[in-house]
Parts: structure tokens; C-alpha cells; sequence
């Protein structure tokens, strides 16, 4: 169509037909080709939108949802549907502080004093974080917790719901200025790699999910906080979400609905299978 193209895009798990002004090159819609959603950015083009998106093939891509795969059930004891916010992270406790005591009063012991301290701030980090996404079970949305990768690499919190997949990697900043940019987050101005790290977890958790689901899964990174004095996103698109854990759960029931109820089940039913992310 006069006026108009559409170009492909691929990134962060992401599968996408834009369909651009030719001469101003600005996107006037796209059309996801993992949810099959279209959406309109300009009303006055939407019949360009679809003529293009259906010339490309791709009009109800990916609306089926396909039948639940065949796994066995998970074995008694290996469901990580069962583990606790910051279980990772409690194990690593016990190596790097074997005294019990210490432990429990890490977080509010001097720097100096234990080893443990940053791993124990972390930790409650996490508990909290993970209540507030257990709150989300309600409405239809599963929560997976401390999944361990290859490498030392852990998952903080997996959600799976209607508005999509997401990975949450919880930090805990008590009274602290944050701030996200483009391509970063800073913490009371210092530069952090929140951003790729997190971009990163999620790529890891669209990879194997999908190799175990046999359908394309798109991963959404995002990056709680716990206690923070003010956070100020400064992006219109960021490509990591950045929330106060308080509103963490309201945020993410809030985003459009791209996952109806089987598919949720499908992928929730894989994830929680260590295998998923060993194997």
C-alpha cells in the first residue's frame, strides 16, 4: 500500500510486524505474531494497518491456542510450584554465614560486621516482593519462585497470567532515588546493569520455555523494588519494567490481556518442572 511499510522485528523474546509512514518513517501500528494482537497506534490508519498485516499472513496468527503438551507428572518432591521467595538465596546464606544467630540478624548488622548482610537484605527483599505476587493467584495469574539456572544464575520470581510471562528480579533499596533512562536504571545517581541483567533473565526463561512448551513464549523483564523513596521512569517504552514492589501486583493485572486461561495453565505446567531449566 502507497505510503506505508511494514518491517519485522525481533528482540527480547518479541516477534513483531510494524507497519510505518514511509515518510516519516513513524509506526503507526504493529502486529505481535506470538499473541496475534494488532494494535492501532494512529485510528486514521487502521485500514492501511490491516490490509498490510493480512497481506503479510498474519491475520489470527497465534490466536489458537494449542492443545496442553504431554509431560509427565512432576515428580513428588521436584515441583517448583513449592518453593519459597528467596530460597535461593537462604542457601547461599548458610555458606557464606554458618552461624544461625547471625543469619537471622544479618540484615540489620553492620556492613563490616557479617559477610551475610547483603544477602540477607536481599532476601527480605524477596519475601516481600513474593507476597505481593502471591496476591495476583486470585486472579488467575501463577507465581514461581527462586528458580535456579545453570551458572549460578537465579530466577528471583516467575509470573505467568493474563497479561503475558514476565521475570521479576526484586531489589531492595530502603529510601533510596531511582531512575530509569533509555537504556539504564540508577540508584540515588549511581549507574547500575539492572537493565541488561535483567533483559537477559528474561531471554534465558523465553529460551528454554519455549524449547519445553513447543510454541513461542515472550518473557517481559521487570525490576521490583522494595522500599524505595521515589522511582522516576523517564522512558515512554521501556524494554524492562521498572515498579515499586507495593504496586508491583496492580501493575502487571493492569497491562492488556494477551494470554487467555489454557495458555497460562500450558506454560505454568512446564515451568515448574526443573528440568525446564537444567535440561
Amino acid at each position: 500500500m502507497d505510503g506505508y511499510e511494514i518491517k519485522r522485528w525481533r528482540r527480547h523474546g518479541h516477534d513483531r510486524l510494524y507497519v510505518n509512514r514511509t515518510a516519516d518513517g513513524r509506526s503507526v501500528g504493529w502486529h505481535d505474531l506470538v499473541t496475534g494482537r494488532t494494535v492501532v497506534l494512529d485510528e486514521g490508519c487502521r485500514e492501511a494497518i490491516t490490509v498490510l498485516v493480512t497481506s503479510h499472513g498474519a491475520a489470527g496468527a497465534a490466536r489458537e491456542t494449542p492443545p496442553p503438551p504431554t509431560v509427565p507428572p512432576v515428580a513428588p518432591g521436584a515441583d517448583l510450584a513449592a518453593n519459597r521467595p528467596g530460597d535461593a538465596l537462604r542457601r547461599h546464606l548458610r555458606t557464606v554465614e554458618p552461624n544461625a544467630l547471625k543469619r537471622l540478624l544479618a540484615h540489620r548488622l553492620p556492613a563490616g560486621m557479617t559477610a551475610a548482610r547483603p544477602w540477607a537484605v536481599g532476601l527480605r527483599g524477596e519475601v516481600v516482593t513474593g507476597r505481593r505476587l502471591d496476591r495476583l493467584a486470585r486472579q488467575g495469574w501463577r507465581v514461581l519462585h527462586s528458580i535456579e539456572l545453570p551458572g549460578g544464575i537465579d530466577i528471583d520470581h516467575l509470573v505467568i497470567g493474563p497479561s503475558g510471562v514476565f521475570t521479576i528480579n526484586t531489589k531492595h533499596h530502603r529510601g533510596a532515588a531511582l531512575w530509569q533512562g533509555d537504556r539504564a536504571i540508577t540508584v540515588n545517581r549511581a549507574p547500575t546493569r539492572y537493565v541488561p541483567i535483567s533483559e537477559s533473565e528474561a531471554a534465558k526463561a523465553a529460551h528454554r520455555l519455549s524449547a519445553h512448551c513447543g510454541f513461542p513464549v515472550t518473557v517481559r523483564p521487570v525490576v521490583a523494588v522494595v522500599g524505595a523513596d521515589s522511582i522516576v521512569v523517564s522512558n515512554a517504552l521501556p524494554t524492562v519494567l521498572l515498579v515499586d514492589a507495593d504496586q508491583l501486583s496492580r501493575t502487571l493485572s493492569d497491562l492488556s490481556p494477551t494470554l487467555p486461561a489454557a495458555r497460562v495453565e500450558q506454560i505454568y505446567s512446564i515451568a515448574r518442572r526443573p528440568t525446564t531449566w537444567t535440561a
